[in-house]
């Protein structure tokens, strides 16, 4: 590679508020690599690129969320491409969500950086008054830049399952002829790197001199350890069924990496699970990595109802959602009790309102939603939710549409780790490594019974806590745990499949609504049933991929 070639700079969309921060500029320059390497804002805004590949999972599948193709929702519009999920027309010809070249120049950057970019000390500018705090930050880059590129192939592997390994920049005929790693020889990859860079990475940047929110810091190096080691322990990557015992204590020592030291890596669990979702949400101490998409208010309009001024609905939940939400007692929600029947929305999990928009509810304004047939916001109103559901979560309703309304977009931002997930980790891995919820020891001390018991009794929630009950038993509560408290977050589709339970996506579930006079009746109904082949647990490669690449190998069942 000739040193004068130019490079282009793609300065992404921002993490913070101000273009003065760093993840905010939206430009385009042609540099050489000296030109580069000699300045510290151009080198920053080349780190800045790499970070612009992290996913944000606001509607981005067609205007829908991942969780359409799953049993917790539905996309109201059959022209979106996440129906090629659900309705047969998926293929290697008709792709969905295939980010595989997109995190594959990720790495090539990544790898671009490493090679490039380290050992530099700016001598031109060592007199300047920043020059110290410059270099502070510079030497936390290739950290930060190896997180980025072992957490883009943590990606690439629960999509596409064997990918290549690369760690180096190649030519383009070099990259056309690479041979696929083992799934788990990339997820192996992705733990060592967390590994080793998890000690270079700061705890919190605010620390840094100069240093700005949004970076990967320790913890985040250490939550991507600790999802990684689940995903390799779980039955759909794991060579023994999700029976290897070593791979689930290996797991839940990861978790605890961070468990055991919550307190010196400054997170824990929020007191109020609102804030986890809104505008300032990267300010909690339970959210470990967000991925800002900026001021916007194009998320309301795709998920507030339908009948509300500017409201034309996406993603819709699901009565198989809905009903994995237990009454506020601890008591599963049953269709078949009269009472629960008669008023489904009555005390129920304290998460379900923070989540699941129902019908009656003053959302998003002072006004009760309409969603039984003939309502307002119900059927047979065009585009209206079939599912008998709104999206609550993520949806800002300081947001407004009507006419004279001086409100405007607002910050959005994606959570891509949360100490939550950590502590569900936890407990999973604990319980399928000793079959024992109560037990400890000096590695982990703290049971997995205990680590739900803490996301279900934060304050706010207040849910009751669970008891001893048998390994097998439990880890039914945890997937069910999971679900309800991750929901909307990207988790049920990935964890449907590395569990090896796409079964459960089969029959997809509304509730029906009817109003005469005061009186409303609620009555669960089919809505869909669904096709699961066994295919449908990886992504097919693209075909433009494999004729690039014929070394490449393609998923079962998609030939």
């Amino acid at each position: 590679m000739k040193l004068k070639k130019l490079f282009t700079i793609l300065f992404s969309a921002s993490l913070l508020a101000s273009c003065n921060n760093f993840m905010d500029c939206n430009e385009s320059d042609y540099y050489s690599l000296e030109e580069i390497r000699g300045s510290y804002d151009r080198v920053k805004q080349f780190v800045t690129n790499v970070y612009g590949y992290l996913p944000s999972n606001f509607c981005n599948i067609g205007g829908a969320m991942h969780d359409a193709a799953t049993d917790d929702a539905v996309h109201v519009y059959e022209t979106s491409e996440i129906q090629r999920f659900v309705n047969g027309t998926w293929s290697a010809n008709n792709t969905a969500d295939d980010k595989y070249s997109t995190y594959y120049n990720g790495i090539h950057d990544a790898n671009f950086y490493l090679e490039n970019m380290t050992g530099l000390d700016f001598k031109t500018w060592e007199y300047g008054d920043k020059y110290d705090e410059w270099m502070a930050n510079y030497s936390y880059w290739e950290y930060e830049i190896r997180f980025l590129r072992a957490y883009f192939y943590f990606e690439l592997v629960r999509r596409y399952q064997n990918v290549p390994l690369i760690t180096k920049t190649l030519t383009m005929n070099e990259a056309n002829a690479v041979q696929p790693a083992t799934a788990g020889d990339v997820l192996d990859f992705i733990i060592s790197e967390c590994s080793a860079i998890a000690p270079n990475l700061p705890v919190d940047y605010g620390n840094v001199p100069g240093g700005e929110k949004g970076h990967a810091t320790r913890t985040a190096a250490l939550a991507l350890k600790a999802r990684a080691a689940l995903y390799a322990a779980s039955p759909l990557y794991d060579t023994s069924n999700g029976n290897n015992k070593d791979k689930w204590v290996a797991a839940a020592k990861a978790a605890y990496e961070i468990i055991g030291n919550n307190t010196g890596l400054g997170v824990g669990l929020d007191n109020s699970f609102s804030n986890l979702f809104g505008a300032q949400n990267h300010l909690s101490k339970e959210v470990i990595l967000v991925r800002a998409t900026g001021t916007s208010s194009s998320f309301e309009s795709a998920n507030f109802p339908m009948g509300v001024q500017g409201g034309k609905t996406t993603t819709c939940p699901t009565e198989n959602l809905a009903g994995a939400f237990e009454m506020n007692d601890g008591t599963p929600f049953d269709w078949n009790n009269a009472t629960m029947r008669a008023n489904p929305y009555d005390k129920r999990d304290p998460r379900f309102y923070l989540t699941i928009v129902h019908n009656g509810m003053n959302w998003p304004s002072a006004t009760p939603v309409e969603i039984y047939e003939g309502g307002a916001n119900g059927l047979p109103l065009t585009n209206a939710t079939t599912t008998g559901y709104y999206l609550r979560k993520y949806v800002d309703n300081s947001i407004s549409f009507e006419a004279g309304s001086s409100s405007a977009g607002t910050n959005h931002n994606w959570v891509l780790f949360r100490y939550a997930e950590v502590l569900l980790n936890y407990a999973e891995a604990m319980a399928n490594a000793h079959d024992d919820i109560n037990y400890t020891d000096a590695d982990c001390a703290m049971s997995a019974l205990d680590a739900i018991n803490m996301v279900r009794g934060r304050s706010g929630i207040n849910m009751k806590a669970l008891s001893t009950m048998s390994a097998t038993d439990f880890l039914k509560r945890v997937k069910n745990e999971r679900r309800v408290e991750l929901a909307f977050e990207g988790h049920r589709f990935w964890d449907l499949r590395r569990w090896k339970e796409l079964d459960e996506s089969k029959n997809i579930y509304a509730v029906k609504i009817n109003r005469s006079g005061t009186q409303v009746t609620y009555t669960k109904t089919l809505l869909a049933t669904r096709t699961i082949e066994d295919k449908l647990y990886f992504y097919p490669i693209a075909n433009t991929e494999l004729f690039k690449n014929t070394n490449l190998k393609q998923n079962p069942g998609w030939n």
